[in-house]
């Protein structure tokens, strides 16, 4: 079709041209070679030179807005106003309905000190066009630039009143004063806009939040919003209140919301949002006393005429409530390491990390809670969900791994949420490994594969089949699912990376090498399934063994680093020290050492030794992924000294 069209459009200009006259055409290419060669001659500094023709140009076809546009530039830029002048007047009589020139005409007159006749020459322009929101706009635009801040204000009052609409130009006085750095006129702008279309609150919150990005902003926004005597003063406290979050003044956030108001469906559901976002932010007392407060006005407040949004908002309120407490059961770490193992792909991510403390009193509370969304709202969304995080608290952390599959079971039978139910027979596949029951997680996920035509979900499960394979030992079948995958996926494909990733791994530390290379993969792979079912210890013997048994083959590396990470986690920090140092000069040196910059930045408080490995990696390791990461570090460590 595309060549079709091409073809048309060549007879189409053959039958066009062949309709010109034989005469013009030499003129049209003399025209263009006189253009081009008044603009190689204005970008030499002959500046004289290109005005003459374009000036010459113009005069025999006046109506080239190529050539006024880059004569009216030229005079621009030499400031050559009485020439610009007479180009726009010229351009006016010709176009009279050339706005934009006529604006711009106006700002001569401006620009030669004509002040009160540019104020006119603007004035009638709005008579003469009719008023339009279009020429509004262009003139505060114009105001703007100019700083004729009384000129404006009058162009506003008098655009409100012709409009009948108070909230007039504010959206875009708003978005101009946010690009001009005036803070407090953009807020004050948004707010008024914000209060005449609520509807729109959401995209005004993101407008003032994209403003709070700059620090330097936050005082000037906090003052206009505090003293802004908007038409909606819920407006004003919302706006105030998603202020408040991102600057992470979270209790005075949960003030302004107290204000708004809790009975009602919609207050509700706002006050789940916000507590959501609460629990995200990690700020979970808080958090708790949100969903909490939903909770207790629900048993003060009558749906009975409305059950479903009873259950519904019940069901949030409890679900948010448990996810809660759920985070407070082990003590999340405030940093992520740099410092990964195949960051991000699925194969080799361990879900049974160590885990240093358990909080007992959380971890009652949480399964208190799904167990009540199981018994209180049997018929709804949410029991299906319960039983996943139940599930994911009896996989990780508890290591109830019967009680884990009795759950995950639970949830991909009941859910009609098709996402929900793959994440289920996902993780139970990741239960079976854990059991050490291979046969059965491979079983497991044939069925699931062919109970599905869904593609993505199929890719999903074929994923998670390589991973059973692999970790099984069975580098064949791994490689034959591995092809089949990189077939069917497209590079922006969730799995796409990783399949190549893993294919890359096993041909380079398995396919190329002789027997020794591939005995030692096989303990590396026993090892790693070690780990799948939480035998730390024993994982880190088969480590070791590869290490001390194979340390010529490419995967002794592999394993190197593996029991640096396993140390590391278990508390042992100059040991893990140790181990990264004799690695530091293999393929994984960037990893070992900026690793080893973390454990003396992180855990053993050693400053000094820390940018010693960090600048180590950036001279070193240039090219490496982790250099952009190691320099935030860095200008961290070098506040931490400032402040010390």
């Amino acid at each position: 079709m595309r060549i079709v069209k091409i073809v048309l459009l060549l007879v189409a200009l053959t039958i066009s041209f062949g309709q010109i006259p034989q005469k013009t055409l030499p003129m049209l290419e003399k025209k263009q070679d006189s253009f081009r060669q008044a603009i190689r001659l204005e970008k030499i500094g002959e500046l004289e030179a290109a005005e003459t023709i374009y000036l010459e140009l113009l005069e025999v076809n006046p109506k080239d807005t190529r050539i006024f546009l880059q004569l009216k530039a030229l005079y621009r830029k030499q400031e050559k106003y009485e020439d610009l002048k007479v180009v726009l007047l010229e351009r006016v009589r010709t176009f009279n309905r050339d706005l934009q020139s006529h604006v711009e005409l106006g700002e001569v007159f401006l620009l030669m000190d004509e002040r009160e006749k540019a104020k006119q020459y603007w004035n009638n322009l709005r008579f003469q066009f009719g008023e339009t929101r279009s020429i509004y706009y262009m003139l505060i635009q114009m105001y703007l630039k100019h700083n004729l801040d009384e000129e404006m204000n009058e162009l506003v009052d008098a655009g409100r009143k012709h409009f009948d609409d108070p909230s007039f130009l504010s959206l875009e006085l708003g978005n101009i004063h946010m690009r001009n750095l005036d803070y407090s006129g953009a807020t004050e702008e948004f707010v008024t806009y914000a209060s005449y279309h609520p509807e729109q609150i959401r995209t005004i919150s993101s407008q003032i939040l994209r403003m709070s990005d700059r620090e330097e902003s936050h005082q000037n926004i906090e003052k206009a919003l505090m003293n802004n005597r908007a038409v909606s003063e819920d407006v004003v406290r919302l706006l105030y209140s998603d202020f408040l979050f991102k600057v992470q003044r979270y209790p005075e956030a949960y003030n302004q919301h107290l204000a708004l108001g809790v009975t009602g469906v919609k207050n509700m559901e706002r006050w789940i949002r916000f507590a959501h976002n609460l629990r995200k932010e990690q700020s979970l007392p808080l958090a708790l006393k949100a969903f909490t407060m939903v909770l207790d006005t629900l048993k003060s407040t009558s749906f009975s005429r409305n059950a479903n949004n009873l259950k519904r908002i019940t069901g949030e309120a409890l679900y948010g409530l448990a996810l809660t407490y759920e985070q407070q059961i082990t003590p999340s770490q405030q940093w992520a390491p740099l410092a990964e193992y195949f960051p991000g792909n699925m194969v080799f991510k361990d879900h049974l990390t160590t885990l240093k403390s358990i909080e007992v009193k959380p971890l009652e509370d949480t399964f208190s809670l799904y167990d009540s969304i199981l018994v209180t709202l049997p018929s709804t969304t949410f029991p299906p969900q319960a039983h996943f995080r139940l599930g994911e608290i009896k996989y990780k952390i508890t290591r109830d791994f019967d009680g884990a599959m009795t759950a995950f079971s639970a949830s991909a039978g009941a859910t009609k949420d098709r996402d929900l139910a793959l994440r289920s027979n996902l993780r139970l596949a990741d239960v079976f490994m854990a059991k050490s029951d291979f046969s059965s997680g491979l079983n497991h996920l044939r069925d699931a594969l062919s109970s599905t035509g869904q593609e993505k979900e199929r890719q999903s499960l074929k994923f998670k089949l390589c991973q059973v394979h692999f970790l099984y030992g069975n580098i064949d079948s791994t490689l034959v699912i591995l092809d089949q995958l990189l077939s069917s996926l497209e590079l922006g494909d969730p799995y796409f990376n990783d399949a190549l990733e893993l294919k890359g791994f096993i041909e380079e530390n398995y396919v190329r090498g002789d027997q020794i290379d591939k005995d030692a993969f096989q303990s590396y792979i026993l090892a790693e399934r070690l780990l799948r079912q939480g035998k730390r210890s024993e994982a880190d013997s088969f480590f070791r063994s590869v290490v001390d048994a194979y340390p010529e083959t490419p995967i002794a590396d592999e394993a190197a680093f593996r029991r640096a990470q396993l140390t590391l986690e278990l508390g042992n920090y100059t040991r893990a020290v140790e181990l990264l140092a004799a690695i530091q000069d293999s393929p994984l040196g960037d990893l070992a050492a900026v690793m080893t910059g973390e454990v003396y930045d992180r855990y053993l408080f050693n400053n000094e030794e820390a940018e010693v490995w960090y600048f180590k990696v950036l001279e070193e390791y240039p090219e490496s992924l982790l250099t952009e990461p190691v320099r935030y570090r860095l200008r961290e460590i070098t506040k931490r000294n400032k402040l010390n």
